[in-house]
Protein backbone atom coordinates (compact mmCIF):
# COMPACT_ATOMS: atom_id res chain seq x y z
CA UNK A 1 0.00 0.00 0.00
CA UNK A 2 1.34 3.23 -0.62
CA UNK A 3 0.90 6.59 1.77
CA UNK A 4 -0.94 9.36 0.91
CA UNK A 5 1.55 12.39 0.52
CA UNK A 6 0.61 15.45 -0.04
CA UNK A 7 2.45 19.19 0.00
CA UNK A 8 1.23 20.67 3.03
CA UNK A 9 2.80 24.06 2.66
CA UNK A 10 4.07 25.38 -0.61
CA UNK A 11 7.48 27.57 -0.94
CA UNK A 12 7.56 31.57 -1.53
CA UNK A 13 11.06 30.88 -3.73
CA UNK A 14 12.14 29.71 -7.01
CA UNK A 15 14.45 27.01 -6.02
CA UNK A 16 12.54 25.14 -2.58
CA UNK A 17 14.29 22.76 -0.69
CA UNK A 18 11.50 19.75 -0.74
CA UNK A 19 11.12 18.71 3.05
CA UNK A 20 9.29 15.35 3.74
CA UNK A 21 8.00 15.25 7.22
CA UNK A 22 7.43 11.78 9.14
CA UNK A 23 5.87 11.12 12.63
CA UNK A 24 6.48 8.80 14.96
CA UNK A 25 4.56 6.21 16.42
CA UNK A 26 1.26 7.22 17.40
CA UNK A 27 1.99 10.70 16.69
CA UNK A 28 0.15 12.56 13.19
CA UNK A 29 0.40 15.72 11.43
CA UNK A 30 0.00 17.80 14.17
CA UNK A 31 3.25 16.45 15.09
CA UNK A 32 4.19 19.21 12.64
CA UNK A 33 1.98 21.91 13.19
CA UNK A 34 4.80 24.67 14.69
CA UNK A 35 7.55 23.79 12.51
CA UNK A 36 5.09 24.25 9.62
CA UNK A 37 4.27 28.12 11.03
CA UNK A 38 7.80 28.71 12.13
CA UNK A 39 9.57 27.11 9.12
CA UNK A 40 11.50 29.47 6.43
CA UNK A 41 10.12 30.22 2.90
CA UNK A 42 12.38 28.33 1.36
CA UNK A 43 11.61 25.09 2.37
CA UNK A 44 8.34 23.68 0.87
CA UNK A 45 6.69 21.35 3.39
CA UNK A 46 5.54 17.70 2.45
CA UNK A 47 3.99 15.24 4.68
CA UNK A 48 3.15 11.34 4.53
CA UNK A 49 0.00 9.54 6.13
CA UNK A 50 1.98 6.78 7.93
CA UNK A 51 -0.32 3.63 9.04
CA UNK A 52 0.98 4.10 12.73
CA UNK A 53 -0.95 7.47 13.55
CA UNK A 54 -2.94 7.67 16.71
CA UNK A 55 -5.88 7.15 14.65
CA UNK A 56 -4.78 4.40 12.76
CA UNK A 57 -6.19 0.47 13.73
CA UNK A 58 -3.03 -0.86 13.91
CA UNK A 59 -3.35 -3.41 11.25
CA UNK A 60 0.36 -2.19 9.79
CA UNK A 61 2.12 -3.90 12.73
CA UNK A 62 0.84 -7.20 11.86
CA UNK A 63 1.90 -7.14 8.23
CA UNK A 64 3.99 -5.80 6.32
CA UNK A 65 7.92 -3.97 6.71
CA UNK A 66 7.76 -0.94 8.09
CA UNK A 67 10.80 0.18 5.64
CA UNK A 68 8.11 -0.21 2.95
CA UNK A 69 5.90 2.88 4.05
CA UNK A 70 9.19 4.81 4.55
CA UNK A 71 10.56 4.26 1.04
CA UNK A 72 6.96 4.50 -0.69
CA UNK A 73 6.71 7.89 1.33
CA UNK A 74 9.81 9.14 -0.19
CA UNK A 75 9.55 8.32 -3.82
CA UNK A 76 5.49 9.30 -3.61
CA UNK A 77 6.88 12.67 -3.09
CA UNK A 78 8.97 13.31 -6.04
CA UNK A 79 12.54 14.84 -5.90
CA UNK A 80 13.06 15.15 -1.96
CA UNK A 81 16.10 17.32 -0.68
CA UNK A 82 15.72 16.52 3.12
CA UNK A 83 13.31 13.98 5.03
CA UNK A 84 12.67 15.18 8.61
CA UNK A 85 12.05 11.93 10.49
CA UNK A 86 10.37 11.74 14.51
CA UNK A 87 11.26 9.12 16.85
CA UNK A 88 10.43 5.24 15.66
CA UNK A 89 10.12 6.92 11.95
CA UNK A 90 13.65 8.27 12.72
CA UNK A 91 14.32 4.43 12.82
CA UNK A 92 12.79 3.41 9.96
CA UNK A 93 14.29 6.17 8.15
CA UNK A 94 17.71 4.81 9.56
CA UNK A 95 17.10 1.57 7.63
CA UNK A 96 16.38 2.97 4.53
CA UNK A 97 18.74 5.04 3.91
CA UNK A 98 21.67 2.22 5.05
CA UNK A 99 19.72 0.14 2.19
CA UNK A 100 19.06 2.04 -0.45
CA UNK A 101 20.48 5.26 0.29
CA UNK A 102 18.30 8.71 -0.11
CA UNK A 103 18.25 12.61 1.03
CA UNK A 104 19.37 14.23 3.72
CA UNK A 105 18.15 13.25 6.90
CA UNK A 106 16.98 15.43 10.08
CA UNK A 107 16.43 12.05 12.75
CA UNK A 108 14.76 13.68 15.74
CA UNK A 109 14.26 12.23 18.85
CA UNK A 110 16.20 8.54 17.52
CA UNK A 111 16.14 5.33 19.26
CA UNK A 112 20.14 4.04 19.10
CA UNK A 113 22.67 1.57 20.64
CA UNK A 114 25.90 0.82 19.72
CA UNK A 115 25.91 -2.59 20.52
CA UNK A 116 23.43 -5.55 21.19
CA UNK A 117 25.29 -6.00 25.00
CA UNK A 118 23.24 -2.66 26.04
CA UNK A 119 20.48 -4.59 25.81
CA UNK A 120 19.57 -6.75 28.85
CA UNK A 121 15.71 -7.51 30.66
CA UNK A 122 15.62 -4.29 32.80
CA UNK A 123 15.62 -2.38 29.60
CA UNK A 124 12.86 -4.14 27.81
CA UNK A 125 11.08 -3.96 31.51
CA UNK A 126 11.72 -0.15 31.37
CA UNK A 127 10.07 0.34 28.05
CA UNK A 128 7.02 -2.17 28.00
CA UNK A 129 6.11 -0.90 31.06
CA UNK A 130 6.71 3.19 30.63
CA UNK A 131 5.16 3.02 27.39
CA UNK A 132 1.96 4.41 28.83
CA UNK A 133 3.93 7.15 30.31
CA UNK A 134 5.92 8.18 27.39
CA UNK A 135 3.00 8.08 25.71
CA UNK A 136 1.27 10.75 28.33
CA UNK A 137 4.09 12.59 28.63
CA UNK A 138 3.71 13.40 24.13
CA UNK A 139 -0.27 14.12 25.42
CA UNK A 140 0.75 16.73 27.92
CA UNK A 141 3.25 18.46 25.80
CA UNK A 142 1.30 18.14 22.44
CA UNK A 143 -1.89 19.73 24.02
CA UNK A 144 0.33 22.28 25.60
CA UNK A 145 -1.05 21.52 29.05
CA UNK A 146 -4.77 22.00 28.25
CA UNK A 147 -5.60 18.73 29.11
CA UNK A 148 -6.19 17.70 32.75
CA UNK A 149 -4.31 14.63 34.46
CA UNK A 150 -7.17 12.51 34.57
CA UNK A 151 -8.50 13.08 31.21
CA UNK A 152 -4.87 12.61 29.54
CA UNK A 153 -4.15 9.42 31.06
CA UNK A 154 -7.64 7.79 30.23
CA UNK A 155 -6.24 9.07 26.39
CA UNK A 156 -2.67 7.33 26.80
CA UNK A 157 -4.54 4.08 27.72
CA UNK A 158 -6.85 4.36 24.96
CA UNK A 159 -3.79 5.11 22.38
CA UNK A 160 -1.67 1.98 24.02
CA UNK A 161 -4.54 -0.11 23.38
CA UNK A 162 -4.93 1.18 19.79
CA UNK A 163 -1.58 0.66 18.55
CA UNK A 164 -1.36 -2.85 20.93
CA UNK A 165 1.07 -5.16 21.46
CA UNK A 166 2.67 -6.16 18.02
CA UNK A 167 2.97 -1.79 17.46
CA UNK A 168 5.06 -1.69 20.61
CA UNK A 169 6.81 -4.86 19.43
CA UNK A 170 7.39 -3.32 15.95
CA UNK A 171 9.02 0.25 17.93
CA UNK A 172 11.21 -2.48 20.00
CA UNK A 173 12.55 -4.97 17.30
CA UNK A 174 13.42 -1.34 15.63
CA UNK A 175 15.63 -0.15 18.43
CA UNK A 176 16.98 -3.93 19.48
CA UNK A 177 18.12 -3.69 15.56
CA UNK A 178 20.04 -0.60 15.93
CA UNK A 179 23.44 -1.93 16.90
CA UNK A 180 23.47 -3.90 13.93
CA UNK A 181 22.40 -1.01 11.73
CA UNK A 182 25.36 -0.39 8.78
CA UNK A 183 26.11 3.24 9.47
CA UNK A 184 28.96 3.48 7.54
CA UNK A 185 26.33 2.68 4.53
CA UNK A 186 24.32 6.06 5.58
CA UNK A 187 26.61 8.67 3.53
CA UNK A 188 24.09 11.66 3.50
CA UNK A 189 24.45 14.80 5.18
CA UNK A 190 22.52 14.03 8.50
CA UNK A 191 21.15 16.09 11.34
CA UNK A 192 20.59 14.53 14.85
CA UNK A 193 18.53 16.37 17.64
CA UNK A 194 17.70 15.15 20.56
CA UNK A 195 15.68 16.46 23.98
CA UNK A 196 18.10 17.10 26.96
CA UNK A 197 15.33 15.55 29.26
CA UNK A 198 13.64 13.04 26.54
CA UNK A 199 12.03 9.92 29.04
CA UNK A 200 12.07 7.52 25.89
CA UNK A 201 14.94 8.51 23.77
CA UNK A 202 18.16 9.49 26.04
CA UNK A 203 19.98 12.36 24.37
CA UNK A 204 22.98 9.82 25.02
CA UNK A 205 21.33 7.73 22.13
CA UNK A 206 21.40 10.63 19.55
CA UNK A 207 24.79 11.79 20.63
CA UNK A 208 26.11 8.02 20.00
CA UNK A 209 24.22 7.49 16.52
CA UNK A 210 25.68 10.74 15.68
CA UNK A 211 29.41 9.72 16.54
CA UNK A 212 28.33 6.35 14.38
CA UNK A 213 27.39 8.21 10.83
CA UNK A 214 30.08 9.72 8.78
CA UNK A 215 28.49 12.52 8.17
CA UNK A 216 26.44 13.69 11.24
CA UNK A 217 26.13 16.69 13.56
CA UNK A 218 24.67 16.25 16.79
CA UNK A 219 22.32 19.00 18.60
CA UNK A 220 20.86 18.72 22.07
CA UNK A 221 17.65 21.05 22.97
CA UNK A 222 16.53 21.78 26.58
CA UNK A 223 13.10 19.45 25.70
CA UNK A 224 11.75 16.26 26.41
CA UNK A 225 10.48 13.75 23.25
CA UNK A 226 9.25 16.64 20.84
CA UNK A 227 11.53 18.94 20.56
CA UNK A 228 10.00 20.53 17.51
CA UNK A 229 6.98 21.62 20.26
CA UNK A 230 9.11 22.24 22.84
CA UNK A 231 11.53 24.35 21.41
CA UNK A 232 9.76 25.01 18.40
CA UNK A 233 11.55 28.30 17.41
CA UNK A 234 15.43 26.79 18.03
CA UNK A 235 14.31 23.67 16.07
CA UNK A 236 12.99 25.37 12.56
CA UNK A 237 16.20 27.45 13.11
CA UNK A 238 18.48 24.22 13.16
CA UNK A 239 16.47 22.73 10.15
CA UNK A 240 16.70 25.66 8.00
CA UNK A 241 20.38 26.17 8.79
CA UNK A 242 21.11 22.46 7.87
CA UNK A 243 18.72 22.59 4.70
CA UNK A 244 20.33 26.12 3.36
CA UNK A 245 23.77 24.32 4.07
CA UNK A 246 22.66 20.95 2.02
CA UNK A 247 20.95 23.01 -0.45
CA UNK A 248 23.75 24.96 -1.58
CA UNK A 249 26.36 22.37 -1.60
CA UNK A 250 23.93 20.01 -3.67
CA UNK A 251 23.21 22.46 -6.50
Amino acid sequence: MTPRVRCRRPATVERPVRVLMLYGLGGGPSTWNRFTELAGPDLELWEAALPWSAGDTGEWSRRGDATSWVRAAIDEAGAVDLVVAHSFAANVLLEVLARDGGPAAVLVSPFYRASPAEFDWATIESYLHGFHGILDDGLRVSSEGRLAAGVRHDMALKLRERLGPYGWMRFFDAYLRSPMLDTAAVTVPCLVISGADDPAAPPRDGRTLAEALPHARFEILPAGHLPMIEQAHRFAELIGEFAATHHLEST
